[in-house]
């Protein structure tokens, strides 16, 4: 088998998208049919960066990755192949976005270094995002935004990006950024004189390439701050979904995108004053409701208000079981039906009655689960049918009567 550097063609070149091959061995991995090739552009997932994609012959390679026991690029495939000649199509998209989002990782980590002294300790290239974990406790938003603007002013030179594997007397005289984690050949990139790395995944030849380095978020982490980014086609992306979402919302609140916060922060203000003036007349109206029901009761000389109230929310039910039984001597049996059927049961202070077993006649009548409590006592079950409701109720008035 030819040396890795050689065979791992998109060592030396991540620009070419086809090429023909040899398929020097047919194998399966799991049950998944594979082939390796005597040299191959397909990258396999390594060092936080994903596996290339793209065709063999008429087969789609589907992942790529490298056999432990010596190295080989094993390229997973919908289909099974024979060994022999085989011409190979990168999925160029997926590649390009892999290279802008990598070499942006160099360019921003160096950056981090420079202005907040904070050491690349972690990196991850995912389909939605990309992160690097820094290994200080604090990053705050001045040191993020300068690094950013270094970071870009690297990208607005486009500095020229080399990769190659130094002869052992070059590697000498070469100061990495980071100390590498591999044995045998050392393959370094190096951004111009900005950052000079140990790295084997694919980058752009320039650093105009990458586009724009965009910061989303940073997190605390317990080994210390995770910066989330975007670079280059994702980067742009997302500027324009916010960008149409901050058009949308100003279209919406009648006002220019820069009003949109002010406008919203006006919109909260009102709407927490409308919902304190909801919560105001739904307690009014729930005081009339239980002084009502109360007074039914006294007139009927009833000492227990037992209802079915559909279409209820289950705080409604205890704002009013709770009224219903303040006044001594008080029992309220409530029960509503929605997407679930939920009863609550409250007894006054003086009375003994025992509403938990009251609640667990009720709920074997619906096929619910426990409930629990003392004083006001609530569980619930499945939506039952209304008259399974009603004989539920009529249940657990027996239980209280006894």
């Amino acid at each position: 088998m030819p040396p890795i550097e050689v065979a791992r063609r998109y060592y030396h070149d991540s620009y070419t998208t086809q090429f023909a091959a040899r398929v020097s061995e047919a194998t399966e991995v799991g049950d998944r049919p594979a082939v390796v090739l005597d040299e191959t552009f397909f990258y396999p997932t390594s060092g936080g960066q994903p596996f290339d994609t793209g065709t063999l012959g008429d087969r789609r390679v589907v992942e790529v990755l490298v056999r432990e026991s010596d190295q080989a690029i094993l390229q997973i495939l919908d289909g099974p192949l024979a060994t022999g000649p085989i011409e190979g199509r990168i999925d160029w998209p997926r590649r390009l976005d892999h290279m802008q989002q990598h070499t942006g990782q160099h360019i921003l980590s160096q950056a981090m270094i420079r202005i907040a002294g904070a050491n690349t300790i972690g990196f991850h290239l995912g389909i939605d995002y990309v992160s690097i974990d820094l290994d200080v406790a604090d990053l705050d938003d001045r040191r993020r935004d300068d690094a950013l603007s270094m970071a870009n002013e690297v990208v607005i030179r486009d500095v020229a990006v080399k990769a190659w594997f130094p002869t052992p007397e070059e590697l000498t005289a070469i100061s990495l950024r980071k100390a590498p984690e591999v044995e045998g050949a050392l393959r370094i990139v190096a951004i111009g004189d900005f950052d000079v790395s140990a790295c084997g995944g694919t980058h752009v030849a320039r650093t105009g390439e990458v586009g724009l380095i965009h910061c989303l978020k940073t997190e605390r982490l317990k080994r210390g701050t995770r910066v989330h980014f975007l670079t280059g086609g994702r980067a742009r992306a997302d500027y324009a979904d916010k960008h149409a979402i901050v058009s949308r919302l100003a279209g919406q609140l009648t006002c220019s995108a820069g009003e949109v916060p002010a406008a919203f922060e006006r919109v909260q203000t009102e709407l927490a004053a409308v919902r304190r003036e909801l919560a105001r007349h739904e307690e009014e109206a729930l005081d009339r409701e239980a002084a009502d029901l109360t007074q039914a009761a006294v007139l009927a000389a009833q000492s227990m208000v037992v209802r079915f109230l559909p279409g209820r929310t289950v705080d409604a039910l205890k704002g009013l079981a709770l009224r219903l039984t303040m006044d001594p001597g008080r029992i309220a049996l409530l029960v509503t039906t929605g997407e679930r059927t939920q009863f609550v049961f409250a007894r006054s202070e003086d009375s003994t009655a025992n509403l938990k077993s009251a609640l667990d006649q009720a709920l074997a009548a619906i096929g619910g689960g426990k409930g629990g409590g003392t004083r006001v006592v609530q569980g619930g079950g499945a939506a039952a049918a209304p008259a399974d409701v009603e004989r539920a109720l009529e249940l657990a008035r027996a239980a209280v009567e006894g």
